[in-house]
């Protein structure tokens, strides 16, 4: 089983991934964990500079070479084009987000707010650039998650009820 976990910052892909990882017995991949996998950015690199996003999506497909992994958040939308992949969306207002990002890091609301809306450009930049899409298409998605109103934990029993009746 292959799942991407795709939502803007704050939406709680993170949270959501690791209950889900426990419940299905899955390997939770995000961006940070992809980094330390790539050992030599310098080889990798031409004329000085690194493509990230390119290593990223490069390392992706070399993970889902293997099953039973869920790949969260930000890597997560470089999955849209895999046939082999449950695709699910958590969405969650940008308040609800904000609030989250702010709890969780411990930060202000308004450096929060900041984070998020830099994260949610860098995202609709992995979709235009790799997709040539403007915004989210619910179409990518098998399915999507409101996620304010739920704990983290609700909405992984959700996902895992879902994806069991796929099986």
């Amino acid at each position: 089983m292959k799942i991407a976990l795709c939502g803007y910052l704050g939406s709680g892909c993170t949270e959501v991934a690791e209950i889900l990882a426990g419940k299905l017995g899955l390997e939770v991949i995000n961006t940070s964990r992809i980094l330390t996998m790539i050992r030599d950015f310098e080889s990798l690199s031409r004329s000085g500079e690194v493509d990230l996003d390119l290593l990223i999506k490069n390392k992706l497909d070399e993970i889902l070479q293997r099953d039973n992994v869920i790949v969260e958040g930000r890597s997560a939308f470089f999955l849209l084009d895999r046939k082999d992949v449950i695709k699910i969306f958590l969405n969650a207002s940008l308040e609800e987000r904000v609030r989250h990002v702010a709890s969780r890091r411990g930060i202000p609301l308004d450096e929060a707010r900041d984070d998020v809306e830099r994260s949610d450009r860098d995202r609709n930049g992995i979709l235009q650039r790799f997709f040539k899409k403007d915004r989210i298409d619910p179409s990518d998605f098998d399915f999507s998650v409101k996620t304010n109103s739920k704990t983290f934990a609700r909405v992984a029993d959700i996902i895992a009820d879902v994806v069991n009746s796929l099986k």
